[in-house]
């Protein structure tokens, strides 16, 4: 759709991407669309502007089969996208994979922008555009008012994250009003905008049409709200980011070593955004957390844990805290051949055989035992169990592997991962820790094996 006189519309949303840090000539963009009045607005102004900014406009709409006349939205838009000119890619998703107790939306939201993105990969898309307005930035800050979010709450929705660009959150709903009847745009509504049951729902129609209606700047005010939360956010975030390197004692992974007192002696709410650094999360947290997150780092005791979002977990470890990203473990044992690698993404093991003596090494993930002490063709590898022994290398009789453990200050989470090797039934290696007594290498050893466990 070719066009060279703009309306105020129009103008407004080719300057803001004309004048802005992401767009480029020549580039080749999705927008995302529901069937919806916001997103079929998108869609019709950006056919209208893009040859002028010289992109190229793919539409993709995702059926979430959430209703029972989701098919409508479809054909509208391979209509619409026909009559347009333009590619149109449909996907689909399946409600069935909604797990129990997550909600719908959240549901919906992940996957569609899942599949995007996906879609962006395959395409070769520059960009991802969606519809979100002024007046969805405005409940978005009120929600996370409502939610005691704090400064990265007040930012609101982000213009830009990732792949996605949010092009119209400098309009308001009226704007969009304005100009899908002007243009004549066709559109559907989702029935479910209505059910007031819905906490966004219930701010659009209980508190921001009304308040909208005495103040008509209100878009315009939440977004300097949101401008100045970005700013405030920032520079915490960057105050942070000079504080994590003193703070972090050790690194590994998903893992991280925090010295005790440097942490307490931060103030709280910088203290979170540090968290939410080294977390790597975009999402605001809510009131509970930041108040919980506070009063465990002041008053916790070793060997306690707060739970924080997105499985991650802050551990009272002595004269530290450490902060780790739970995993699923694997609890099924693995049996293990001679000579051929184990990799389950977690750890590598390998038993190596005909190995000539080697001198013995500092690095615990590497041993050499008497090959000849092994009686079993395969080995098994399993997590370790409580009420597990084992006759540690050097030491008289056995000992329960809680002890040991204990005895060597081995944090909580390392616990949890912590992995032992069987002959038969009896444990030959505590992994990355000791060999067992009975399979150690003596003047009478001929025969050598090397055992490798890396996480």
């Amino acid at each position: 759709m070719k066009n060279s006189v703009f309306n105020q519309f129009e103008k407004s949303l080719y300057e803001a991407l004309s004048n802005g840090d992401h767009i480029r000539v020549g580039q080749q963009i999705i927008i995302a669309v529901s069937g919806g009045k916001d997103s079929m607005t998108l869609l019709y102004s950006m056919c209208r502007i893009a040859d002028g900014l010289n992109l190229k406009i793919n539409a993709v709409h995702i059926n979430h089969h959430l209703r029972d006349n989701s098919n409508n939205d479809q054909i509208l838009m391979e209509k619409f996208c026909k009559q347009l000119k333009i590619n149109f890619t449909l996907d689909h998703l399946n409600p069935a994979t909604k797990l129990k107790g997550e909600s719908p939306e959240a549901w919906a939201r992940n996957h569609r922008y899942a599949s995007l993105e996906r879609i962006r990969k395959e395409i070769g898309a520059d960009w991802i555009f969606t519809a979100h307005h002024g007046n969805d930035q405005i409940e978005t800050i009120l929600f996370h008012l409502s939610q005691g979010t704090g400064i990265s709450g007040l930012r609101g929705i982000h213009d830009n994250q990732g792949h996605i660009l949010r092009p119209m959150l400098c309009f308001s709903r009226s704007d969009i009003d304005q100009y899908a009847a002007e243009m004549n745009i066709p559109w559907v509504d989702d029935s479910s905008n209505l059910d007031e049951s819905i906490p966004r729902n219930n701010l659009r129609h209980n508190v921001i049409k009304p308040w909208e209606r005495s103040n008509p700047d209100l878009v315009s005010a939440f977004h300097e709200i949101s401008e100045h939360a970005k700013d405030a956010n920032e520079a915490l975030q960057f105050a942070a980011n000079l504080l994590i390197p003193d703070i972090i004692k050790q690194k590994n992974d998903n893992l991280f070593s925090l010295d005790e007192e440097q942490l307490r002696a931060i103030p709280p709410l910088l203290r979170t955004i540090l968290l939410r650094e080294l977390i790597g999360t975009t999402e605001p947290w809510r009131r509970f957390t930041h108040n919980g997150l506070r009063t465990f780092v002041t008053n916790a005791k070793i060997g306690q844990i707060y739970r924080l979002p997105n499985n991650w977990q802050l551990l009272k470890d002595r004269r530290q805290f450490i902060l780790n990203k739970t995993k699923v473990k694997q609890k099924k044992p693995i049996v293990v051949y001679p000579n051929i690698k184990v990799n389950n993404g977690d750890f590598m093991f390998i038993w190596k055989t005909d190995i000539r003596l080697e001198s013995v090494s500092d690095n615990r993930d590497t041993e050499l035992i008497d090959a000849n002490k092994i009686n079993c063709q395969t080995l098994t590898l399993r997590p370790w169990l409580p009420g597990d022994r084992f006759h540690p290398f050097g030491m008289i009789g056995t000992k329960k592997i809680s002890d040991y453990l204990i005895d060597e200050k081995v944090d909580l989470f390392s616990k949890e991962n912590q992995w032992v090797l069987l002959d038969g039934g009896e444990i030959i290696w505590l992994c990355g820790h000791r060999i067992s007594d009975e399979v150690k290498i003596t003047d009478k050893s001929t025969y050598y094996a090397k055992l490798i466990f890396k996480h």
